[in-house]
């Protein structure tokens, strides 16, 4: 075939510029995007209960619900957290499941029970998880000036104008908002003219339902017309609620005149703050085919027209997590750039010639936009994990062309003609190169069978790097052999090669001499890795220098959310100059689709360092802080996760203990607790006391009530004003909906319940506090519970055997309780065992296409030999660079044992053809010569595009270190055991072995 395409080049060259036009147009159409769209297998079901308590809410809604949820299918596990108003129930799925049949169902459960849940309770929601769910960035919008009026006017904007005007972006999906402020009619009685008139609360609500009415429509016809005729007696503005009138006693009187209307923000339960600053925020996430940086330019033009149009506020973006795929795409150009630019060094220094570096350099973008095409073809998205694919890919890219060019030199040099040359040249490596390309892809292919996210999304990757190899060996075979006849190959017949033939064949010698001394350090060495990897720290992910930390504080008390946010903003004051920018959420979070519900008094904190070297300092200081001024809060003080951590679960704690009690089904109390919580301070195990609040109970003495005459309603409703609960309608303004409410002036509960007074049957005045009674105590703030029930959890900062064996000696000398563990240790260990399976896989696939190949049953053992030598030098590698055994790195090895093969496969398919010409040694001694260049030159080149990476910084860049160092350190020992490890292998057996046996099986 080939002889018949590369006579016609204009037909080739047409062929492959077609391909080229094809890649570029569909490069501008292609979706870009942080990570690919893989659905997460995860459902979450949120409840909102205002009025209920932790433990009320728990007993009467979650526990109903997580267990009727327990049956739903492909369901792996159930977890739930419930707190003082809200609860949150999050579903994992196996892998695998189809989610949005999975939502369905879930849907249906909830609403099968629903007749067995609080009637005043509103319907669960549920969230479906995905990949592209996480935010792109977060828009601030703050005002230059600020007052409390200025920001319910904000809010308002915000919704109506900004919120609108973003989502109409065609690359927006959804906008989220938190921070905003909401309005409310305040109606606060004159308590002196009350008690004079003889005026009860509930005269006003019956005055607002009689004025905020809406009768319908009349139709009248008159003649040959008709109207339509409305009745209006509809609240519309404040000035109306103010001029209602009242008949008291025969005299008539305006509310305004017994009662203050205010138009006020209602009580906030939460805040956001950007560098100390209350303002609104936007979450902003895009569509699933959208690109990327499409939104980013799309947006970035509608900030410009937004800072023009509205000078009095503040825009600013944070959190862009679109920066990574930026700095990947910066990583992939740099791999490009340096790889054609080594390679064109190295072959230069190896040819002394301009044509084959020239053609190498046209080869590499050529394969890379024929590549982007089948990405369109297989539906692959341009994404952090395909493009790391890239970076791989573009090693091999210039492997394939330095090869068949090689090849083709060398025949030219044997005084054939050109056609002739590159005929031959190319035919004769192709088998090998099949084959090579085969075993890469088959190391990467097993990837796709992790369980969990970690298969969903390296799946990108191994399609990535099967299609640059393709479209390599496309390029490498017909497209490389077409342009080189064009050129010319005129090459030296003999070309002065001698003396590094003699080296390499002297040194070839001397092993074969001493092979048995040779053959024990090889072993030696693969044996020896067993040391580094004792101490090598295994972790899931590696770790990832940020310049920004992520803080999370319960203050443990019992504050309010102004209280709050003025502690907040006297920590931002005090390391103000250590930060760059600061986003504080405070109290409840307000954004619709929210993972992690939050309490008044909790906040979280991202703070922005000016560089990330001061980020360890800025994490001890503010440590300090907390322990001298605020010992009893519960900090959680970590680099900011990104979205990997998001996805892969970073922020899991190494271990933790769960404690169910034997003989119920509640939690344990903590005063019976206690005793099991000092033996692990006895032990000098640390960990963190479970967070409690404080709750009050208000308690209706009915003895009392009845002697006083006093309705409990009655009673119910002065509460509820009191604390500003008792709604009375709603005023339907002309674009919301705000609420009225009757309410009191802001005191102290104490203050409020000794002062109250209620009216009785007789119409006559009684002290609220005769009739009730206050107590309070503390409970847990949070109720976790799981497929078996509700149970304690205790985090633990270290995992040891030691540790889980102390905690269960505790559990079963006090006999009331029992544990079970679990944490990102254990997760990590299923992680590395499904790996190593991985890997066993992709080393039984080679033998199989090396046995297919080389149609023998031992020779593609030589081969594979080649594979834990790499091994032991890419462990070797990471343990003296300080990295870890993690998810990257061992991804890292198993690239390495694809590529370590391929030298390996050509020196083993040429000793082959010569063996049959010569005898062993010349076979052995020629196959070495005829392969050394290509060999140190595909070696050089590929370790040489890696090294940038090494020198790089960012999150790209030090996400693909493990890769690269393992890569390189295999690489390096898998060079050198192909120029001698495989000859003398190949040597021993073919000596030695029974040849009967060792024949290849045909």
């Amino acid at each position: 075939m080939l002889n018949f395409l590369i006579k016609r080049p204009i037909a080739v060259l047409m062929s492959f510029l077609g391909l080229i036009i094809l890649g570029i147009v569909v490069l501008q159409i292609l979706p870009i995007s942080l990570l690919p769209e893989v659905p997460i297998p995860q459902i979450s079901v949120q409840i909102d209960a205002p009025n209920s308590s932790t433990r009320e809410l728990e007993n009467t809604v979650t526990r109903t619900l997580r267990n009727q949820l327990l049956q739903v299918g492909n369901l792996k596990d159930i977890r739930s957290v419930t707190r003082s108003g809200s609860a949150t129930i999050y579903m994992d799925f196996d892998f695998g499941t189809n989610t949005d049949l999975s939502f369905i169902e879930v849907n249906e459960k909830i609403d099968q029970i629903t007749t067995y849940l609080p009637k005043s309770l509103k319907r669960p929601r549920v969230i479906k998880a995905n990949a592209t769910d996480i935010p792109v960035f977060y828009l601030s919008i703050f005002p230059r000036q600020a007052d409390q009026q200025t920001q319910l006017q904000l809010s308002e904007f915000t919704r109506a104008v900004l919120k609108r005007r973003i989502e109409q972006l065609p690359q927006v999906a959804f906008v989220d908002r938190s921070g905003f402020a909401e309005a409310e009619i305040s109606i606060i009685p004159r308590q002196a003219i009350f008690q004079s008139l003889h005026l009860q609360e509930r005269d006003l609500e019956l005055a607002l339902q009689a004025n905020n009415i809406n009768l319908g429509n009349i139709l009248v016809k008159d003649g040959q017309y008709q109207y339509n005729i409305r009745f209006l007696s509809e609240l519309k503005t404040k000035e109306d609620i103010e001029n209602i009138y009242l008949n008291i006693g025969g005299r008539i009187f305006q509310l305004k005149e017994i009662a203050t209307v205010q138009l006020r923000a209602q009580e906030r339960r939460g805040k956001y703050l950007y560098d100390g600053k209350p303002a609104i925020v936007f979450s902003v996430r895009k569509q699933a085919d959208a690109q990327l940086f499409a939104l980013k330019k799309s947006f970035d033009e509608l900030l410009m027209a937004l800072r023009k149009d509205y000078p009095q506020l503040e825009f600013r973006i944070s959190n862009d997590q679109s920066q990574l795929l930026e700095v990947s795409i910066n990583n992939l150009q740099t791999s490009l750039y340096y790889g054609a630019f080594f390679a064109f060094i190295i072959m230069f220094l190896f040819f002394w010639e301009w044509k084959a570096p020239l053609l190498i350099g046209l080869a590499i973008p050529i394969a890379l936009v024929i590549s982007i095409f089948g990405f369109y073809l297989l539906g692959i998205s341009i994404n952090v994990i395909s493009l790391s694919g890239l970076v791989l890919g573009v090693g091999l890219m210039i492997d394939n062309s330095i090869i068949v060019i090689e090849n083709i030199r060398q025949y030219s040099a044997k005084g054939l003609a050109t056609t002739e040359a590159c005929v031959q040249g190319a035919n004769e490596v192709i088998r090998p190169l099949i084959s090579s390309a085969l075993t890469t892809c088959s190391v990467f292919l097993p990837l796709v069978f992790l369980s969990g996210i970690a298969g969903g999304l390296f799946y990108d990757q191994a399609v990535s790097i099967t299609v640059a190899l393709g479209a390599s060996l496309v390029v490498a075979y017909i497209l490389l052999p077409t342009l080189l006849r064009q050129l010319g190959t005129k090459t030296k017949k003999q070309e002065d090669n001698t003396f590094k033939q003699n080296i390499h064949t002297k040194s070839v010698d001397i092993v074969l001499r001493y092979k048995w001394i040779f053959l024990l350090l090889f072993v030696l060495f693969t044996a020896s890795v067993y040391f580094p990897i004792q101490k090598i720290k295994q972790e899931s992910f590696p770790k990832l220098s940020r310049n920004a930390l992520f803080l999370k504080i319960d203050w443990n008390e019992g504050i309010n959310v102004e209280e709050n946010s003025q502690r907040v903003e006297k920590l931002l004051d005090k390391f103000s100059d250590q930060l760059n920018s600061s986003n504080a959420f405070i109290g409840e979070e307000q954004f619709l689709l929210l993972n992690e519900e939050q309490s008044i008094n909790e906040t979280k904190l991202y703070l922005f360092v000016k560089s990330s070297k001061s980020t360890k300092q800025l994490q001890k200081n503010i440590t300090k802080y907390f322990q001298k001024e605020f010992p009893e809060a519960n900090v959680t003080l970590a680099p900011l996760k990104n979205i990997f951590d998001e996805i892969f679960g970073a922020n899991k704690a190494p271990l933790v203990a769960h404690l169910q009690s034997a003989k119920n089904i509640e939690t344990p109390s903590i005063q019976a607790l206690t005793p099991f919580f000092q033996k692990l301070q006895e032990a000098n195990i640390a960990f963190q006391l479970p967070a409690q609040e404080e709750q009050f109970y208000i308690k209706i003495l009915k003895e009392k009530a009845l002697r006083y005459k006093v309705d409990y309603q009655a009673i119910y409703n002065k509460l509820q004003t009191l604390f500003n609960q008792n709604n009375l309608g709603v005023l339907k303004s002309t674009n919301q909906y705000i609420p009225i409410t009757l309410g009191t002036q802001t005191a102290s509960i104490y203050q409020l319940l000794q002062n109250a007074q209620v009216y009785n049957q007789k119409n006559k005045l009684v002290p609220l506090k005769n009739l009730i009674e206050l107590n309070s105590l503390k409970d847990y703030k949070y109720l976790t519970a799981g497929k078996t029930g509700e149970s304690l959890d205790l985090s633990f900062e270290r995992y040891s055997k030691n540790l889980t064996n102390k905690i269960q000696q505790f559990v079963h000398e006090d006999g009331n309780y029992i544990v079970n563990f679990s944490g990102q240790f254990f997760e990590n260990q299923i992680l590395i065992k499904e790996l190593m399976l991985v890997l066993a896989i992709a080393i039984l696939l080679l033998y199989l296409i090396l046995a297919a190949q080389f149609e023998s049953l031992i020779q593609p053992l030589i081969v594979i030999m080649t594979v834990p030598l790499g091994l032991a030098g890419a462990i070797f590698c990471l343990y003296w660079m300080g990295q870890t055994i993690n998810l990257v790195s061992i991804i890292g090895m198993i690239v390495m044992s694809g590529i370590v093969v391929n030298d390996a496969i050509l020196k083993v398919d040429m000793m082959n053809r010569l063996s049959k010409k010569h005898d062993l040694i010349t076979a052995i001694h020629g196959a070495g010569n005829r392969r050394i260049r290509a060999i140190l030159m595909t070696s050089i080149t590929t370790i040489l595009a890696l090294v940038p990476i090494l020198f790089s910084k960012g999150l790209g860049a030090e996400l693909q270190q493990p890769l690269a160092y393992a890569v390189i350190g295999g690489l390096i020992v898998g060079t050198i055991a192909s120029l001698y490890f495989i000859p003398m292998i190949y040597y021993l057996i073919k000596r030695n072995g029974n040849e009967k046996i060792l024949e290849h099986v045909r």
